[in-house]
């Protein structure tokens, strides 16, 4: 009698999961969508052929696309996430700590923009050395520039730099940890940079930490009392003049400790609030008046859940949804993807389709993106940054006639699309000053700075 049920059973959840997935077949949606529950794009119905069926590859494909559109299947991924946070004795911190700490795998969460028209075949090189970059430097150099001479690094360096978190009983604990090599080479880097300069051009360098390690002060003002870095003094005897390292933890700090909304809880980067405060300080910083914040337009988008949250689904992450807060343009701006000089496609500077970080440039463009705000400054600038510099971007262009902005990571940019290296690009588009706006995730000691800075200089 029990085999018998057990056969009845077997036998009818078999045309149960027939009939799904004929159902499927039939009338789910073949094409790839974007789950907005999860911010990603949803896999398609592979395409049916015989190199497919015999090569295994469809198989693999058509599981996929089934896991995707599984009958109720957002009901249920919601209902799982429900009873881990039932069941689970992890804390918010916990959690928060689990995800990616490389942006790249972080953002690979998130749908991907279109970066490049044509393919990279950028080369590689694992290492760089100071005579390397100062070759690459006097090659790429035109006569008549006048640019400042590079500077190779000479002065005392610490064994390591830090930032730290301080503790309201007195102490404190090492967040982020920087080698002296590393600084070296990252004060080598800049210095290369500023050397293609005009005389009376400088490079303004921001390392932005990530929520993940900002939200540890943020979150925790009752037991921490707020931030220092030896960062910065330790690469300010190192660079160029014309070389200025602002210091994130006393722009933001502050800020923090007062309460203020700095940076979101389910995603890793900075709220615009943030970056306006960054923006101002590096402008101020030239003895430039600044533009008050009460003279933007303002929208605000709620229950933002961001790339922390994508990353675990957590239910407690849920609760600490977050308000993404964007500040519209003072001027009517135009916003382009570029190759070069040449402008390519037009986007927009605020993105008010977008529900996520996106709506800050609608993400990130390469090989180049130019920003015009309409302003008559004389003076046009570069920023080297990853998607940290999308929230900042907009807040700078009262400040200068043209932005241009690139991102060096692979998804974004390569030599070819580029068709041509940053030094030659700073020449044609007559740059006067140099932004460097990472995140740690692509900050001092990363691959960022020690390799694809450099070897995308000429």
């Amino acid at each position: 009698m029990r085999r018998k049920i057990a056969f009845l059973l077997t036998l009818w959840w078999m045309i149960l999961c027939g009939v799904i997935g004929l159902c499927l077949l039939l009338f789910a949606n073949k094409e790839a969508v974007v789950s907005e529950e999860e911010n990603r794009t949803l896999a398609a119905m592979p395409e049916l052929t015989i190199s497919q069926l015999t090569g295994g590859s469809f198989d693999e494909a058509f599981e996929d696309f089934l896991c995707d559109k599984f009958f109720l299947r957002t009901e249920i991924v919601d209902a799982t996430s429900s009873l881990k946070h039932i069941f689970s004795a992890l804390t918010v911190d916990e959690l928060i700590d689990q995800t990616e700490t490389d942006e790249e795998a972080v953002m690979a969460l998130l749908p991907q923009e279109t970066a490049q028209e044509e393919p990279s075949t950028q080369e590689t090189s694992a290492e760089i050395t100071e005579q390397e970059t100062e070759q690459e430097v006097q090659e790429s150099t035109e006569p008549g520039s006048e640019p400042q001479a590079a500077q190779i690094v000479s002065g005392e360096t610490p064994e390591q730099a830090n930032l730290w978190l301080l503790h309201a009983d007195g102490t404190k604990t090492a967040l982020l940890t920087y080698s002296k090599a590393d600084i070296e080479r990252a004060a080598n880097v800049f210095n290369s940079y500023a050397a293609l300069l005009p005389a009376d051009g400088k490079m303004h360098v921001l390392l932005v930490p990530r929520s993940q390690t900002a939200n540890k002060l943020a979150l925790h003002l009752d037991t921490e009392s707020g931030w220092s870095s030896d960062l910065e003094s330790a690469l300010e005897p190192l660079v160029s003049e014309n070389v200025v390292v602002h210091s994130a933890v006393d722009i933001l700090g502050s800020h923090i400790t007062n309460g203020e909304y700095i940076f979101f809880r389910t995603d890793h980067h900075w709220t615009a609030l943030g970056a306006y405060y960054a923006a101002n300080a590096m402008i101020q910083s030239e003895g430039y008046p600044t533009v008050p914040l009460s003279d933007y337009a303002s929208e605000s988008i709620e229950g933002f859940l961001g790339s922390i949250y994508l990353h675990g689904r957590s239910a407690k992450l849920k609760e600490l949804a977050d308000t993404l807060t964007y500040y519209e343009p003072l001027a009517p701006a135009e916003s382009f993807w570029a190759s070069n000089t040449y402008r390519k496609s037009e986007l927009t500077v605020i993105d008010t389709d977008q529900t996520d970080y996106k709506v800050f440039l609608g993400g990130t463009h390469g090989p180049y993106r130019v920003l015009d705000g309409g302003y008559h400054t004389g003076r046009n600038m570069l920023m080297v940054c990853d998607s940290f510099g999308n929230a900042i971007a907009p807040f700078l262009m009262p400040y200068y006639d043209s932005i241009y902005m690139v991102d060096f990571r692979d998804e974004y940019y390569s030599k070819e699309a580029a068709q041509g290296g940053v030094a030659e690009y700073i020449r044609r588009c007559g740059i006067q000053d140099i932004y460097v706006v990472l995140s740690e995730s692509e900050g001092v000691g990363t691959l960022f700075i020690n390799q694809l800075m450099p070897e995308n200089l000429k």
